[in-house]
């Protein structure tokens, strides 16, 4: 059983490769690491592999142009001043050993000595000609590597935002057009694949980033590459396949525990509690009740407090959630809401009560006031507080990034107890658009479709939430909102 996990992981690592001028093979291994390592987001793994080909190889001009790239920023980690003190020294060093280089060298490191030209203060400036200079070098050269690293800069300043079905500026465009080139030669490049699922995060359609997420999923990677591994989490909580989402997180977990087994590195730091939250957050909207325990514990580790309250709610196990400590997260607001479920509404009001004004700015504390004034049949109230809850949400959560709760499925309840049919239908679908597959808005969307007499549609929705609510522990009765 070892031997296929040795040759994928291998396979995982040949898929970076640059080669560069030096006589010793364990250098050249050593430099293409470091390559892989930057292309999993590790910049400390990637420093210290090609560190490590520098000291193989004294005279390598590339290693410590690869220094320098470690040191850099990626699309996650921007850069700080005591990074761009550590490249701008590697790539004077780069600089003074490449006059024997070949022509591919030489840009490679021309192009990074541009990046730190001058003073930290001024590097927005030399960024930009760096990312000229990729770009130009990229389009002339066909270079792979080239390719991947002007897409990861223009990436960077460009950002991830759409606009009309393409991605919202000049540089993204221009990403894209340099990832998909690649992709379409080399379609089991790590770096193609990691920025494919970037690129698409926030897109309309997020369809052309499928194969993407399917082949990160299909490759096993080493523990310092765990970033590749949560990638496909994106695009699969982003499309609605929640069960896909918790499997990527739960590969990425067990990697990033293993890398900072007895530690705790800058990386584990930067990418642990995300990739936590996301594969929680996919646990929450599904059904199993002790799937979403296990994804809690692990964020009350990475956060420092306990998510077990929130968790109980979620999955309507409100007498535990009101027996939770209100030092929890969202504490407050949620042994309100488990009070109203337990009938206990003068609690709920003394707990909303203790919520303080600019507090109320968050989604949590905007449902238990949308909840109270239901209870106390201010439906027009309860609205208000829904849809600031919505807007709170839609501001805060984007690409795979999604709230607990989503508002939208307690505005469409609110609407099916008014009597308001059609209202909840545009509540759940609304719902629906923004989180796929959502199994209580489905649920919640094949009852209201069925009081309103469109039963083939209601059968519809029963199917599709029966498929997505496949593996659950409680009844769905229990878990809406």
């Amino acid at each position: 059983m070892i031997l296929p996990f040795v040759l994928a992981v291998t396979s995982a690592l040949a898929s970076a490769h640059l080669p560069v001028s030096t006589r010793t093979a364990r250098a050249q291994d050593a430099f293409d690491r470091g390559l892989f390592f930057y292309y999993a987001y590790n910049g400390e793994a990637s420093a210290r592999a090609f560190a490590h080909a520098a000291a193989l190889d004294p005279h390598l001009a590339m290693a410590y142009w690869g220094i320098a790239l470690a040191e850099g920023p990626d699309l996650n980690a921007p850069i700080t001043r005591e990074r761009f003190d550590l490249a701008a020294s590697a790539v004077e060093k780069a600089v003074t050993l490449d006059a024997d280089l070949s022509g591919i060298e030489r840009d490679f490191i021309e192009s990074m000595a541009l990046r730190y030209h001058g003073t930290f203060a001024a590097w927005a400036a030399d960024d930009a000609a760096y990312r000229g200079a990729m770009l130009a070098f990229a389009q002339s050269s066909g270079d792979e590597n080239a390719q991947l690293l002007a897409a990861e800069a223009l990436l960077e300043d460009g950002g991830l935002g759409w606009q009309r079905g393409a991605p919202g500026s000049e540089e993204s465009r221009a990403a894209l057009n340099l990832v998909s080139a690649v992709l379409r030669d080399d379609p089991r490049s790590v770096m193609a694949n990691h920025l494919c699922i970037h690129l698409y995060d926030l897109a309309p359609d997020r369809s052309p980033a499928l194969p993407c997420a399917q082949r990160l999923d299909s490759v096993d990677f080493p523990p310092e590459a765990e970033h590749l591994a949560h990638m496909p989490a994106h695009y699969w909580i982003e499309t609605g396949n929640y069960a896909a989402a918790v499997r990527s997180s739960e590969r990425a977990y067990a990697l990033l525990a293993e890398t900072d087994a007895g530690t705790q590195s800058a990386h584990g730091e930067r990418y642990g509690k995300h990739d936590v939250s996301v594969g929680y957050s996919a646990a929450m909207m599904l059904g199993n009740y002790a799937l979403a325990q296990r994804w809690a514990q692990r964020m009350g580790v990475a956060f420092g407090t306990s998510f077990d309250a929130i968790t109980a709610l979620r999955f309507g196990r409100y007498q535990q959630a009101y027996a939770q400590s209100a030092s929890e997260f969202a504490g407050t607001s949620v042994r309100g809401l488990a009070a109203l479920r337990l009938g206990a509404t003068a609690q709920a009001r003394e707990l909303a009560a203790q919520i303080a004004a600019p507090s109320r700015r968050g989604y949590m504390p905007q449902l238990l006031l949308a909840e109270l004034a239901a209870a106390d049949g201010k439906y027009d109230e309860a609205e208000t507080w829904l849809q600031q809850s919505l807007a709170e949400q839609q501001s805060d959560f984007s690409g795979e990034s999604i709230p607990l709760f989503p508002a939208g499925e307690a505005l469409g309840a609110l609407r099916l107890r008014r009597g308001d049919s059609a209202g909840a239908i545009a509540a759940f679908d609304d719902t629906l658009a923004l989180y796929p597959n959502d199994a209580r808005a489905l649920f919640g969307l094949s009852q209201a479709l069925a009081a309103t007499g469109q039963n083939a549609q209601a059968a519809a929705a029963t199917a599709r939430f029966e498929e997505e609510w496949k593996g659950a522990d409680v009844t769905v009765q229990d878990a809406l909102p």
